[in-house]
């Protein structure tokens, strides 16, 4: 099943949708949905920085500025 969507803005309770020849002649099923807009809206710039920092492991920090190298190394060796 193929699927068109596509977000507008009601104008005098119409919507206008010119869709691909694929459907000509079908029958087809229109649902429409309003689209929920977000209570709060974001404020500024959010960063994700600490976000994942209680996965960390303080053990392999040290082995961080090298793991690429040794990961590709690794791999060369073997194939």
């Amino acid at each position: 099943m193929e699927a068109i969507r596509k977000i507008q803005t009601v104008e005098n309770g119409e919507v206008h949708l010119q869709l691909p020849k694929q459907f000509w002649g079908q029958e087809v099923e229109i649902i429409v949905l309003a689209v929920r807009q977000p209570v709060n809206p974001p404020v500024g710039k959010k960063s994700l920085r600490g976000t994942l920092k209680r996965y960390a492991n303080p053990a392999l920090m040290t082995r961080e500025q090298t793991a690429w190298l040794e990961a590709a190394g690794e791999h060369d060796e073997r194939g």
